[in-house]
Formats: structure tokens, sequence, C-alpha cells
């Protein structure tokens, strides 16, 4: 309670509300104890405008997340012009904007978005997808010719602009193939980094401004305090809303050589760390742990001579299979894979890279085969 308040409680409560007052100096204390309410209104709105605005931004925002795979067991190949690929086995839909059964992702919001696709197909026939926006507009492609045999993966991504109601599909172009399992090989996933809405400007009310500066000494006390109130509830919630962990890891096999396994799996440990913000990563066990429940983007790079069967199987819970690079022998020399997606973890999950049973990655200190991943938000 401010001093001059206090003065103005002191002067009423020897004078009385009813009684006439005749001294110009208490009308005066009066007066200036009315306009250091008034204007201590006017700071808590506009304070209190400031912070509920940025705080409907916040929660008017849509989480938007999506991650699938084609799925079946087999190849998809076209001979006759192109043909949608339908991507069915969804891992992830937060906001569902994704239509597993057209394949297209809709932009829920005028923003920018973080598009990626991975494609798989043995190395005897062209390979390709390729992204599109509204059907006519090629946003991004990855596109392999024969090598031979074996299998080969490439992949490809970007951050992109939307509008509200664009759609975004992946296309077979003719005389191509693209293969894929139930592990997950040909991925399609995106997820929303950040609106871009722009707000109408504020109109002043001058009238309402008035009407406000007159009104009663009484009247302004009790806004005051539900003013107050308001505004410390807004500002809690932000400051909540602020305080959200920061996890980003990122770590490399490191070594000077190859990692082989031809009795059952083996997990991988990640041992060199170039990034552990939060501590969530565990260079120890290999294992990644979800702090929040909320949806994390993860993703790994897998390099291998190409004389031995290459692998890394991401899996959670040491169960469950998420994601996968898988090469087949294809002769002399070594290649790169790479996958990832946003994922919706519960808070304990744990994701942790495995080498599969007769096959080999390979790493040394330039970090050719890493696993990385960070919290894109809380749920």
């Amino acid at each position: 309670m401010s001093l001059r308040l206090v003065v103005l409680l002191l002067v009423l409560a020897r004078c009385g509300w009813a009684q006439p007052v005749d001294s110009r100096a208490e009308l005066n204390i009066v007066q200036e104890a009315l306009e250091s309410l008034q204007a201590e209104r006017r700071v808590m709105l506009r304070r209190l405008d400031a912070a509920e605005r940025e705080l409907k931004t916040v929660q008017e925002t849509p989480k938007v997340a999506f991650a699938a795979s084609l799925g079946g067991n087999g190849a998809q190949k076209t001979m006759s012009g192109n043909k949608d690929l339908i991507y069915r086995d969804v891992l992830t839909n937060v906001g569902g904007a994704y239509n597993a059964a057209t394949g297209e992702f809709t932009a829920p919001i005028r923003g920018v978005y973080y598009i990626r696709f991975t494609a798989n197909s043995p190395t005897d026939f062209t390979m390709s997808a390729v992204l599109y926006k509204n059907n006519n507009q090629i946003q991004l492609i990855a596109h392999e010719q024969p090598s031979g045999e074996g299998s080969d993966t490439a992949s490809n991504g970007a951050a992109l602009l939307l509008e509200k109601g664009d759609k975004l599909k992946m296309v077979l172009w003719h005389n191509t193939q693209i293969w894929d399992n139930s592990n997950h090989h040909s991925t399609f996933s995106g997820f929303l980094l950040f609106p871009l809405v722009d707000e109408p400007p504020m109109e002043f009310d001058a009238q309402l401004e008035m009407r406000t500066l007159k009104a009663s000494m009484t009247q302004a006390q009790a806004e005051n305090a539900e003013l107050k109130d308001r505004l410390e509830t807004a500002e809690k919630e932000l400051k909540a809303i602020r305080n959200v962990p920061k996890v980003a890891f990122a770590a490399s096999l490191g070594g000077n050589g190859l990692q082989k396994t031809t009795t059952g799996r083996r997990k991988l440990l990640y041992k060199e760390v170039l990034t552990n913000i939060g501590e969530a990563y565990n260079r120890e066990t290999g294992e990644f742990t979800a702090p929040v429940r909320g949806v994390y983007y993860i993703r790994f790079t897998t390099n291998a001579p190409t004389d031995f069967t290459m692998s890394a199987v991401l899996y959670k819970n040491n169960n469950e299979i998420q994601l996968i690079t898988h090469e087949q022998p294809s002769g002399e020399g070594s290649d790169t894979a790479s996958n990832g997606a946003a994922l919706l973890l519960e808070q304990g999950d744990k994701l942790s890279l495995y080498l599969w049973q007769n096959t080999q990655i390979w790493d040394n200190s330039n970090h050719h085969s890493t696993f990385s991943g960070f919290l894109l938000f809380p749920m």
C-alpha cells in the first residue's frame, strides 16, 4: 500500500465519509491519492495487456509434429507416370495435420516448418522421392541412379515457409521405385518451428480511458486488487512456460575403426559427446532419457565399409523399434545412411541405438557415425 493511500485512509477515518470537509489541504490529499491509484492502475493495465497478449499467442499456437513411414513389405514402383506416396504407418501426429489416407500434410497456420524425408530402395533400379507443395511446386528431392546390387538410402530436409492451408505430399516419379517394411526405412516427417501471424495494431480508446480515470476511489481499489491477481497469474504462467527445460544432445561413436557383431544384437555406446545440454544423454550407457513428456526430434547417421552389411537401429525402452538405417553389401568403398523423426516420448522413456546381428558400423575421431536429438516442445 502506498504512503499516499495510508495518509488518505487516516484522513477519511478522522473526518468520516459523511462529514463535510472544510480543509483544502485534506481535499488535495484525497485528490492526489485518487490520482496515484489511477496511475497505478494504468501501469498495471499496460503490463497486464502485454502479458495476456503474449500468453494468448503462446496458448493459441498449435503444437504440430508428424512422422510416418510407407510401411508395407516391399518395393513400390511406377512405370507409367508419377504416383502419390501414402505413408500409412503413423509414428507421430500431434495436431492431426497429417492425413494417413491421402499422404498429405496440411499447414494449420502460416509459419516456418521443418520438413524431412528418407528414401530406401534396392540399387538395381532408379530410386526417387519428391516433395511437392500444393500438387505442382517441387520443394525437395531424393534421387539415386542404379548402381548394381545392394540397397541405398537417401534423405533431404529443409525449413519451409508455408501459408495456412498449404499442402505437402511425397511423389514417386515415373520409372522409379522406393522400398519399405515395418522397420520404417522410408519416412516422411515434419514439425512447426514457429508461427508467422501478423497482429492487428492496438487501437487506443480515449473515451474508455477517460471513463476509467473518472472512476471512484473505492472502485479503483477493487479493480486494482483484481488486476493484481490476474497479473500475478499471467506472469506466473509465463514464467512456467519460459522455464521449460532446454534439452539437446549430440554424440559420436568415436574410436578408430570397425564395430561388428556376428552373434546377437549389440548396444552402441556413443562416447564422444559433442553437446549434452540438460544432461539427458548418458555416455556410459549410450541412452537418452526423456526428462519430460514431449515431442523430441531424434536423428542418427551411420557409416561403414560396403563389403559387409551395415546397420543402426533406434529402440525405445530396449524393445520398440522406432527407426532404422540398414545397407546391404555393395562391393568396395564405404557408405553413409541416416534417419530421423519427431517422436512423442513419455517422461523416463529411453532411446538407444543397436547394431543388429551380422552387421557392422564404423567411426573415427571425425564423427562419421552420430546420434543426436533435442526437445521441440513439452506436452
